[in-house]
Formats: C-alpha cells, structure tokens, sequence
C-alpha cells in the first residue's frame, strides 16, 4: 500500500530524509541534524511544504518544495522528490511528485527549480519528460587538510599583507568591535547580488540573517575570517559544522568586487585551512557552481577535489508578469 503523509518534525523523521539521502548519494552522506539545523534557519514566513512517503508502511522516500530563504523573486521555489534505492520503480516517486504539484498550486509558483545527482539517469530523464531544462552545475569539493602543505602559499599570504590589508577571525572582530555584525551585513549586502545562482539573490533581513552566524546553527567564530581595510569588511571566507564529524564546510567565499584580483579569496581560503588543522579535523569541503570558474580555479590551486555533481533544472510554471 502506498501512502503520503504529511511530516513530522521529531527525530524520527529527520532520520528517515537522513536514510533516503544517504542511500541515494552514499560519497555525501548526511545525518539528520542537517536537516534540523537547516529547518531552524528558515524563516517561518516563507513557504516549506514537506511529506513522507510510505510503501507497506515502510517510510521510504519524502518529498518537498520550499521558498529559499536568499531568494529576491518570492515566485521561485525549490523541489526534490527522493525515493530509496530499494523502493524505486514501485510508482512512489510519481505519486510523490503528483502529489506536490497539486499542493503548490495554490502559491502560484512561476518558476520551480530541481537538482538531480548527475548520475541519476532515471530522475535526470523524468525531470525532462515533466518540462525542466538544465541551468548550471553544481558540484561539491573536498580538501584533505591532514596532508595540506602551506609552504608554497606564504607569498600568497604577504602578498595581501603588503596591501595593508588584514586578515582576522570573527571571534576577534566581534570582540574587539561591537558593529562588527553589522558591518558583516553591510559587506554581504553589497556582495550577495553577484553570487552564482539559478534564482535573483537578494540578503534576508538582519534579524534572520544573524542566526545563520550563531555557533549552535554550526558557525564556528574562530574558524570564519574577515579581509579588513580602513575599518571595513572586503571580504570573508566562513567554517561551520553541522552534518559531518571529520569535516568542517565552507559556508560562503566573497570578495568585494573593486578588491578583487588582489589574492584576497586565497590568502582567507589559508586561514581557513589552517585553524582547519589546528581542529584536527581531516577535511574541508566546499560547494562550486559551474559558472564560477574563478573560485573553482582557486580551490582547484588549493587541492580540492571534485566529488558528487548535481545538475540544478527549472521549469517555468507561470507567465511572467511584465
């Protein structure tokens, strides 16, 4: 018997996405407290729509659209349909999917966007069959920091150094300056605009995006560093943890766009990395988009290495309205 049912926010839900996914991309797996630590940050006045599937009572798939949180046009959302390996071909996928189309009707959605592991043939080709066209790529990276060398980067270092440009954690930042955090808003204001992505970006507003920084949604202060010049932010490379006990993540890269060129994304990229090892963590992973060339070159310098591929699809539901 095939079910749906709305989800539940308790543990054994969050379990159940953490089974359906890690199956589904066993190179990435992830636990449940990404999926919790991800639903607190979310801000309630957007939508997220979630069910669970069930063949023979046996929880075996979910389903969900939501409204991203840096999204600047309310009429995009996101959608993902998993069904476990061993449940697959059993017309859960389809009813999932069915079942999603007719709930968000009601939002009038005019572009939905879907991301389909690259290696997925059957979920690649459903996607297309349903009017989807692909937008971009993107891809998770990974650097073994226990084998990362910083010798041949120190000129990197005083490269940006001679600029008089310093280079600090947060931790130090916030302590020493109370507007720091706004002033973090402000640089990631003006930088949001220009991040690669399938949707127009725009920053949340403050009193949300400052969650996203509080060290239990996995922020690590020590860890994020800032590129300051006369008292400014120019740029930032941040860590968090949330869903991996060896690995820590990149959480956002930026420079702003007239201190670009000068090595400043490296030079932070290697303080990361090396508050990474003094962690004792056994790597860094980071997420690229295809056409991001410039960071992918970066971490490429750096030792990153490719892993899972995702291909990122959207379909237009509605008219825009001109």
């Amino acid at each position: 018997m095939l079910t749906i049912r709305p989800f539940q926010a308790n543990q054994n839900d969050y379990q159940v996405m953490a089974r359906v996914y890690s199956a589904l991309v066993p190179d990435a797996p992830l636990i449940a407290n990404e999926w919790q630590v991800r639903d607190k940050l979310h801000n309630p006045q957007l939508i997220l729509y979630r069910v669970i599937g069930e063949l023979d009572d046996v929880a075996a798939g979910y389903a969900e659209f939501v409204q991203p949180m840096w999204c600047a046009d309310p009429y995009y959302i996101e959608t993902l349909v998993y069904v476990h390996p061993a449940y697959q071909g059993r017309g859960l996928g389809t009813a999932l999917w069915q079942h999603l189309q007719q709930a968000w009707q009601q939002y009038r959605p005019r572009y939905v966007l879907a991301k389909v592991h690259e290696n997925w043939q059957t979920g690649f080709a459903f996607a297309v069959r349903h009017g989807f066209h692909e937008q971009r790529r993107v891809w998770t990276s990974r650097l073994d920091v226990t084998n990362f060398d910083p010798t041949s980067f120190q000129s990197a270092l005083e490269r940006v150094t001679r600029q008089r440009i310093e280079i600090h954690s947060f931790a130090a930042l916030a302590a020493a300056d109370s507007d720091f955090w706004h002033k973090l808003y402000e640089f990631e204001r003006q930088v949001t605009v220009g991040v690669p992505s399938a949707f127009p970006v725009a920053i949340p507003p403050y009193e949300q995006w400052i969650k996203l920084y509080q060290p239990e949604h996995g922020a690590i202060w020590e860890g994020s560093f800032a590129a300051m010049a006369d008292g400014q932010v120019v740029g930032l490379s941040t860590l968090e943890t949330i869903d991996n006990e060896t690995d820590v993540e990149v959480g956002f890269t930026a420079v702003r766009r007239d201190y670009r060129g000068r090595g400043i994304a490296l030079a932070l990229k290697l303080h990361t990395i090396a508050y990474a090892q003094t962690m004792g963590v056994t790597g860094i992973r980071t997420d690229n988009d295809s056409t991001n060339q410039a960071m992918w070159h970066i971490n490429q310098r750096l030792g990153f290495h490719r892993g899972p591929v995702w291909v990122v699809l959207r379909r237009q539901e509605q008219e825009e309205v001109k």
